[in-house]
């Protein structure tokens, strides 16, 4: 008498779909700026005469800025650094590279004004900065928890760009002053550094002691 066995259905593994959506959330997101960007850049103004003047470090900046961001999705991927952890280490040099590149311009693109503008963006610029360089040296070290909050820090300045256009449309937003734009950066970069810290410590923050 022949017995067979049947074999066992293996778990179905759920894989969350927060990381999927927040990445094609982010991919329209800037989509949606550059659309409302490109027809800028041909409509005569003071705004695209002074990119034209700029335009030798604007290319730099924007191109590694856009580097740096497309990058984001397979460096915070589990799966992808665990299947392909030599491209992941790559693709990490080079978002810091992009990064050492980006961020000085954006310093020095401010040194020609001197408002309450410049300053906001000077402390965005070296925080992203400073930020990116904590990330590399945590990697360096091998810490790897510290490393991953310090990169999705530095990943939140990067989509400063997205962040703060993503409003454009609104008619309020549309005409804030300068003032008022330079006190919203300068409350988005604590938010920068204060909201991951919320997100690492919430179950110490929710939990009682057992």
């Amino acid at each position: 008498m022949s017995t067979t066995t049947t074999p066992l259905p293996r778990p179905r593994t759920t894989r969350s779909l927060a990381k999927p959506i927040l990445w094609a959330t982010i991919a329209l997101a800037g989509i949606f700026v550059l659309y409302l960007d490109i027809p800028l850049l041909h409509t005569p103004s003071p705004y695209r005469t002074q990119l034209i003047k700029e335009m030798v470090l604007l290319i730099p900046h924007a191109v590694c800025g856009s580097i740096a961001t497309i990058l984001g999705p397979f460096l915070f991927s589990t799966r992808f650094r665990q299947r392909h952890l030599k491209r992941h280490r790559i693709m990490g040099r080079t978002y810091v590279i992009c990064i050492a590149v980006s961020a000085p311009i954006a310093l020095i693109l401010q040194l020609h004004r001197h408002d309450s503008l410049a300053f906001a963006n000077g402390i965005m610029a070296a925080l992203w900065f400073f930020c990116t360089l904590a990330a590399f040296i945590t990697a360096r070290n091998r810490q790897l928890v510290a490393h991953r909050q310090w990169m999705i820090r530095s990943y939140i300045f990067t989509l400063n760009f997205i962040i703060t256009r993503i409003p454009g449309p609104i008619p309020a937003f549309d005409h804030i002053s300068d003032a008022n734009f330079s006190l919203m950066l300068l409350m988005l970069a604590s938010l920068y550094l204060f909201l991951p810290d919320l997100y690492f410590n919430w179950r110490e923050l929710t939990q009682g002691r057992a």
